[in-house]
């Protein structure tokens, strides 16, 4: 039921619907799954919903894994229904309802949206598999990420961060840009996790003890893939100058997969200077090795 104490106006249209009043819309109070959509199904939706489950208990929000199944479920057959059995389901999770002011109600209802989109590469019309098997170039962002151990690995509602380093260019060469925490650490690039491969530390990723987003690729990557294939891989805090040594490097995320990594521009002051990276044999086994596992990377 609307409650008519509640009333507001979108786009200058007046409205008394209590969703004004979400706790997601209003503080950034909740979290988010982007979900592959393949033949129907979501092949890592495991580890979607069990982040999903485990970071919403951290931002104090109680979510049944059945009822969030059972929701998902709904979604799907409705896209099922609708012919639709490929792209991207987006599951955002709120802390729902709550009245005026930070602290959070006596008793927390959460919200579940489910949204669907197509594949980015769908919506702009490219080949999905050229930047996998071509590579692509990153950008180095002048933005820096605030270091917080609290939320840091958490995919929450709040993403301005993101969305300040990613407004910095609009050259389409640069397909994603590297981040950097205050003390000049790599974390992560706007949109995906990176690993990286250097002579002297062999395949390693950022820590996210202080900052970032801990992805469920990344998940997949460090606790599948790379065991399976017996390549060590370490998980360290990454100087920017470290970056000089690097002779591989990856990014992935559970939409794109893997992206190898053919260029990265240097830092303040030579933007313009791109360092060029091939695309090394154990690159390719990781990609295979993932697409063996999950056809949908194919």
């Amino acid at each position: 039921m609307v409650n008519k104490n509640i009333i507001g106006s979108i786009d200058g249209s007046l409205t008394a619907s209590d969703s004004l009043m979400d706790r997601g819309l209003a503080y950034g109070h909740g979290l988010f799954e982007t979900m592959r959509l393949y033949r129907g199904q979501l092949p890592l939706k495991r580890w979607h919903l069990s982040r999903l489950i485990r970071d919403g208990a951290t931002l104090g929000i109680p979510l049944n894994l059945s009822v969030v199944e059972q929701q998902l479920y709904d979604f799907q057959q409705h896209l099922t229904q609708q012919n639709i059995d490929t792209g991207v389901i987006k599951l955002i999770a709120s802390a729902g309802l709550g009245g005026r002011g930070y602290k959070s109600p006596a008793s927390i209802t959460p919200r579940v949206i489910c949204l669907y989109a197509e594949l980015p590469d769908q919506e702009t019309g490219q080949e999905p598999n050229i930047k996998k098997e071509q590579g692509i170039c990153l950008r180095h962002c002048d933005y820096r990420l605030p270091c917080n151990p609290v939320l840091a690995g958490i995919k929450h509602l709040n993403r301005l961060d993101q969305v300040m380093a990613r407004n910095e260019w609009s050259d389409e060469s640069y397909a994603d840009g590297l981040m950097f925490d205050q003390n000049n650490f790599l974390i992560e690039t706007t949109a995906a996790n990176i690993f990286l491969h250097t002579p002297q530390q062999g395949w390693i990723t950022p820590s996210l003890n202080n900052a970032g987003v801990s992805g469920v690729m990344r998940h997949v990557l460090l606790e599948e893939i790379f065991p399976q294939l017996k390549i060590p891989v370490t998980v360290v805090e990454i100087a920017a100058d470290q970056l000089a040594d690097c002779n591989q490097m990856f990014t992935c995320n559970s939409v794109r997969g893997i992206r190898p990594v053919i260029g990265f521009a240097q830092g303040p002051g030579h933007k313009n200077i791109v360092v060029p990276l091939t695309i090394g044999s154990h690159t390719n086994m990781v990609q295979s090795a993932l697409a063996d596992h999950y056809p949908c990377f194919q």
